[in-house]
């Protein structure tokens, strides 16, 4: 018997401190967890990173605070981190010599992509990650998801 899924999301704020990018991270994995997602024990490990990375960028570069969605569709679970700036996140070359800057090249690499937009009061990054079932190079047709989805 095949398992149904129903479509699931946990929001929640996050406030710059000395342990805000690793409890955002710890909760995004636990929830995973939490919803049964079938993620493999390295793609969750991915997923901690890119969890880390945009959840940094965030605090650092947008105002100290920010808002993480996460969603799971019963194929894909999305990632969306939302701040308070409008100014669009930069991509740096691995060959940069700047010893930071390379989270979003984390992400592209781990998460297989990831993508951005505008809103009203600042930005949404998101990234997605597809579950072992799922295939990895499968077009996502849900709205406002990447169009690259993770898969390990």
């Amino acid at each position: 018997m095949e398992r149904v899924y129903r479509p699931q999301s946990d929001v929640f704020q996050v406030t710059a401190g000395a342990d805000a990018v690793r409890h955002a991270r710890d909760r995004i994995v636990a929830v995973a967890i939490g919803w049964g997602v079938p993620l493999a024990p390295e793609a969750l490990g991915d997923l901690r990173v890119c969890a880390s990375e945009v959840v940094t960028n965030a605090l650092e570069h947008a105002g100290g605070e920010c808002r993480v969605t996460v969603r799971w569709t019963g194929r894909r679970l999305l990632v969306e981190v939302a701040d308070w700036s409008r100014r669009a996140p930069v991509m740096l070359s691995p060959g940069d010599e700047l010893p930071s800057g390379r989270g979003l090249l984390l992400v592209q690499v781990l998460a297989g992509g990831w993508d951005w937009e505008r809103t009203e009061r600042g930005k949404v990054v998101r990234f997605a990650f597809a579950t072992d079932a799922a295939a990895p190079t499968a077009a996502v047709t849900e709205p406002g998801v990447p169009l690259v989805a993770h898969s390990r």
